[in-house]
């Protein structure tokens, strides 16, 4: 058991030399948790839209609500399409792929353009004979599409947050 754990240390410590640290690793007030908290979500008005824009604001905040005074905001632009991938000789459709494709960008409170990036997604589904189930289908991939997407952008957002206040640590030293 103790070699084990002398194991353990000794293959932690180069760990430490090279500067890693965990990404939402809480660094006070500049914590990249913090940041994403403060960050209120623009997206269109139409079933995509809120489907990204609470989906991100679940992700980022603690209420899930936005930011009474916001010091970034985060302008979502998604065009989203649907791709046939299976059709029999009949032109029958038996599968499918919803793409979401969503450019984004973070300004600050001043309007100045901070980060600028693209998230995608693709999401499969069956289709069969029974429209209902197209339908429901077709929305569990728009679905599944959206938090995924949700997922890559604060993702994205956490890194940009991160180098930022390393950036600001380094040259304050």
């Amino acid at each position: 058991m103790r070699t084990a754990l002398l194991l353990l240390v000794v293959a932690a410590l180069p760990l430490g030399g090279c500067g890693f640290r965990p990404l939402y690793s809480d660094r006070g007030t500049e914590s990249t948790v913090n940041k994403l908290a403060d960050v209120d979500v623009s997206a269109p008005e139409n079933d995509i839209g809120r489907l990204l824009k609470y989906s991100l604001l679940d992700r980022m905040t603690d209420t899930g609500y936005a930011p009474a005074s916001a010091a970034y905001k985060l302008m979502l632009s998604p065009s989203a399409y649907t791709e046939n991938v299976a059709v029999q000789q009949n032109a029958a459709v038996t599968r499918a792929n919803f793409v979401l494709v969503v450019p984004f960008t973070l300004v600050g409170t001043d309007g100045k353009t901070l980060f600028r990036s693209v998230a995608r997604s693709r999401s499969s589904y069956n289709r069969v004979e029974s429209e209902f189930a197209n339908l429901t289908a077709s929305k569990d991939a728009e679905k599944r599409t959206a938090e995924a997407v949700a997922d890559d952008i604060k993702l994205q957002l956490s890194v940009y947050f991160d180098r930022q206040t390393s950036a600001a640590t380094t040259s304050a030293k």
